[in-house]
């Protein structure tokens, strides 16, 4: 069997190494390299059973030993300058109990500019409440929820950013403070039908004492994808930035983990939406935004907020490529210039073909690459043969971030190939068309 030129040129860039995205500073590279897959499930097998119960939903004993647990596992990093338990009470609905409760705070003093503050955010409590909402409202109290997925990932992630940056082995100082809250009573309960309780004391705070927010992100759910590794960024406008940076932050590292960055100001349903209030800028890391519907990353997830989150339906390897994400960025956006070392890199601004979006697609997707100079592009998509089938850029283009929109509409489902030729630098990307 003959084997198209152009086939053979696709396939040999596709088992190639990928382009050199710019070095991150070493002790930032080596803080995210340094992540651990087990710390992660250790901390998640800790909080679906914490205390040896099977639910943190709040107002519970459960939730009580979860909080205790985030506590002392910032008090055993002796590096970390200030932990300390913030309570506050929530009004019970009439017949139940108002209890306190309570966001887990520990914090690294910024080294020259310790007023303005990053927060980085997860939600401790957990929910059953899509068990419907006859069990949910009847045996909120005692039913299992072990909250494996939503959200003890990123809880997970939280302890594990806070360990490895307040470690001074990494020689890492941040300029700004970095903040890390596991906060209360994000869920709705049926005492209180209230949501996002701690995250809005908590902005709320921030605001009346006039503190800088440079920045805030909140880990939600974002463990359960046994197809993809593939992660959803929710921003605003005045994040939309924010966002950016965390996907560049994902380039600098060279994981293989698609993003989705989505400015929907409505996607309301996070610890980010407090911050948004108060005129902050935040964005939300979940594995779909939102979680309960589908995409061609993406199946719905039928377990959280249910008994079967369980530790069993985590994607630990994905938690662990957006911790690692997360630290970079963190890192990137709190550190000063000056102080780290930096390997000598080529220039940052390179040649990039991203992977295309949506991916599988159906009939059309966005296709979208970097230019670093001005340079005369040829953008094409083959079939498996290699056959060009389309056309889709011929000629100059200027310096700067370009998309082009391939609608395959008449074309069969199957594997098909974009080709970027831009001055010396080509690149392909694989694209599978369905039905």
């Amino acid at each position: 069997m003959k084997i198209h030129r152009a086939s053979a040129l696709i396939i040999l860039m596709l088992f190639s190494a990928l382009p050199g995205w710019a070095a991150l500073p070493r002790p930032i590279q080596a803080m995210a390299d340094s992540i651990s897959e087990a710390r992660l499930i250790e901390h998640i097998l800790q909080l679906e059973r914490a205390g040896g119960h099977w639910s943190r939903v709040r107002h519970t004993a459960g939730n009580d030993s979860g909080v205790a647990y985030i506590f002392r596992q910032f008090e055993a990093l002796d590096h970390l300058d200030y932990v300390e338990l913030d309570t506050f009470s929530l009004q019970a609905r009439p017949g139940f109990t108002t209890r306190v409760q309570s966001n887990v705070i520990a914090t690294i003093p910024g080294s020259s500019r310790p007023g303005r503050v990053f927060i980085i955010g997860a939600h401790h409590d957990c929910s059953g409440s899509r068990m419907g909402s006859e069990i949910w409202n009847r045996e909120w109290a005692t039913m299992r929820a072990p909250g494996a997925d939503d959200n003890a990932t990123g809880v997970a992630v939280l302890l594990e950013l806070a360990r490895l940056m307040s470690e001074p082995a990494f020689g890492f100082r941040p300029e700004c403070t970095i903040r890390f809250i596991a906060f209360a009573a994000e869920e709705s309960s049926p005492a209180d039908y209230k949501n996002h309780n701690g995250s809005r004391r908590a902005a709320q705070i921030s605001r009346a004492a006039g503190e800088e927010i440079a920045g805030m992100v909140s880990i939600d759910m974002i463990g359960y994808n046994p197809y993809v590794d593939y992660q959803s960024v929710i921003c605003n406008d005045l994040s939309e930035a924010l966002g950016v940076q965390f996907r560049a932050a994902r380039d600098s590292l060279g994981i293989d983990l698609t993003i989705a960055l989505k400015k929907n100001p409505s996607a309301t349903y996070s610890d980010h939406e407090p911050y948004w209030t108060e005129g902050y800028p935040a964005i939300c890391l979940i594995e779909n935004a939102p979680p309960w519907d589908n995409n061609a990353f993406y199946r719905a997830n039928p377990f959280y907020h249910t008994s079967d989150d369980s530790s069993g339906t985590v994607n630990y390897r994905l938690v662990r490529k957006v911790g690692q994400m997360t630290l970079a960025a963190v890192a990137l956006l709190t550190a000063p210039a000056t102080a780290v070392e930096v390997e000598p890199v080529a220039p940052p601004a390179l040649f990039t073909l991203e992977q295309n979006f949506p991916n599988p697609f159906n009939p059309a997707t966005v296709i979208r690459y970097r230019l670093p100079v001005a340079a005369s592009v040829h953008l094409t998509v083959h079939d498996a043969l290699g056959r060009e089938v389309a056309l889709l850029a011929e000629g100059p283009q200027r310096a700067g971030s370009h998309e082009v929109r391939f609608d395959a509409s008449g074309l069969p489902s199957g594997v098909y190939f974009c080709l970027l030729r831009a001055g010396s630098f080509t690149a392909a990307r694989k694209m599978l068309r369905i039905q």
